[in-house]
């Protein structure tokens, strides 16, 4: 089974270029341009992991990703922050929020798949252990 990545941006230009790389990779993904989108995204059909922009409308990625934490059913789903913003603060911020880690755009392809080929498989041994 193919793994699904929500891309959440609002810039269509780099949700599509972040959905090429990982379609080539081999993974499943979607789209949402905002945070009430990816909500919406998330409760109809929850993914694997979720790359989340920081700076939207409406809702920010700090607080789809408290959200999405705050719920049992979607905790434990993995978040990659991704923002343009340097520096400490929004990384410090965003990890707070519950995300799993923090990308710098513009993204490095390598460091991404590597981040999130371990988070994927974080997730997949969490699950296995919960079974047995």
């Amino acid at each position: 089974m193919t793994d699904q990545i929500l891309i959440v941006d609002d810039q269509r230009d780099i949700a599509g270029m972040m959905s090429d790389l990982l379609s080539d990779a081999g993974y499943a993904t979607r789209t949402a341009d905002n945070g009430q989108e990816a909500l919406a995204a998330v409760q109809a059909d929850p993914p694997d992991l979720l790359l989340l922009d920081v700076h939207m409308p409406e809702l920010d990625g700090f607080e789809v990703a408290t959200i999405l934490k705050s719920d049992p059913t979607t905790a434990t789903i993995p978040i990659i922050m991704v923002s343009a913003e340097e520096g400490r603060g929004a990384r410090l911020i965003g990890l707070e929020s519950g995300a799993e880690d923090f990308l710098s755009k513009p993204v490095d392809p390598a460091e991404l798949l590597a981040k999130i080929r371990n988070l994927l498989l974080l997730r997949q041994r969490t699950k296995r252990a919960a079974v047995h």
